[in-house]
């Protein structure tokens, strides 16, 4: 037996199909942590939905059912790893080093960070960022202050922001000021914030540089390089605390992007495999018919047609030689007893003498 064939039939057992669900789940799980859940899409498809259809499983009703299995115990795993990976500290963070916000490609705002980074509810957090005017463009700008926004929405600057729902937490913004003329000598800037409740926060720092020249503003924000506009941390409440907050989302993100893909996926098999049974049937494919009618020992044997007796021979009397039927006692025509099994004779060519 080939390998393939050897894998194919393991993959038949009820420890294969598990070894398959969990290798999607692993997959699946791996891709949404380290890919998104975008790129998760297509892991799903193939891991879920391919793979088990080339291992001999076709039936849509059992891959529908596996695909469930997959999406709800893949979310929890998924929300552990995220929780886990919301618990670490990032590095320290800069601004933007293009025009106009620098002027020799150096960041306007290095280094900021929050210390503690995990904490309880109602602890107080410090949050630095050293301001670096002489990197401004020169003679055009100087910094006016410095804000910090801290919220659960991420880069939110305002309590309510179009990319999360309404009533979130928000705290600021807070001002640390250098001064209308402002300067252009190096400086730390520094905020303590006490947040409350078990979240995982989000913040954003941004420096007015203003210009003193036409007397604008030109605001320099954090660039955390994440995708997201603003940083993640710090997280209050314990790992379990933060496993609750990422689950709903969680689940939201695999089985919407995840979950819709794969049953449309699904349905269209089912359908071209509905197609193909169909076409079988009608071209007399005995394949197509189910197993307990091809072959089924209480199904009906086919009909059989029973051959027509011949039609026995006539006898004639042996008195007037008149054409009479078999098992007759006496002659129709002169009542002359018949000897019971005569031979019979030929028949007459025309009718009886008369």
């Amino acid at each position: 037996m080939q390998p393939a064939s050897r894998i194919k039939s393991f993959a038949t057992t009820a420890i294969g199909r598990t070894v398959l669900i969990a290798l999607a789940i692993g997959t699946l799980v791996g891709a949404f942590l380290v890919l998104g859940p975008f790129i998760s899409i297509p892991t799903l498809l193939l891991f879920g939905l391919a793979l088990p259809i080339y291992m001999g499983e076709k039936r849509p009703k059992r891959l529908a059912l596996w695909g469930l299995v997959i999406l709800l115990l893949a979310a929890p795993l998924a929300s552990v790893g995220y929780a886990a990976n919301a618990r670490m500290a990032p590095g320290p963070v800069n601004s933007l080093t293009t025009f106009p916000y620098s002027g020799n490609h150096s960041p306007v705002l290095q280094g900021a960070q929050v210390a503690p980074y995990l904490g309880k509810g109602g602890a107080t957090f410090q949050f630095t960022v050293h301001v670096v005017p002489a990197n401004l463009p020169y003679n055009q700008s100087k910094i006016a202050w410095v804000e910090l926004f801290v919220g659960t929405c991420p880069g939110a600057t305002t309590a309510s922001s179009p990319y999360c729902t309404a009533g979130y937490p928000f705290y600021g913004p807070f001002n640390d000021t250098f001064g209308k003329n402002g300067t252009r000598l190096p400086q730390v800037a520094e905020f303590n914030v006490t947040l409350h409740g078990e979240q995982i926060w989000w913040w954003q720092m941004a420096a007015a540089a203003w210009n003193t020249t036409g007397g604008n503003i030109t605001w320099i924000f954090l660039d955390p390089q994440t995708g997201y506009p603003g940083v993640e941390g710090p997280v209050t409440g314990d790992f379990f605390s933060t496993v609750s907050l990422v689950l709903p989302l969680v689940y939201e993100y695999i089985l919407v992007y995840d979950g819709i893909p794969f049953y449309i996926a699904l349905a269209v098999y089912a359908l071209l495999k509905s197609r193909e049974r169909r076409r079988k049937a009608a071209q007399g494919d005995p394949g197509s018919r189910p197993a307990a009618d091809a072959a089924s020992p209480s199904a009906p044997a086919p009909a059989t047609r029973t051959p027509t007796p011949a039609p026995k021979p006539e006898l004639s009397c042996p008195n007037c030689k008149a054409v009479v039927y078999p098992n007759e006692a006496n002659c129709w025509k002169c009542g002359a007893p018949l000897k019971a099994g005569a031979p019979p004779t030929a028949p007459l060519a025309s009718g009886p003498p008369s």
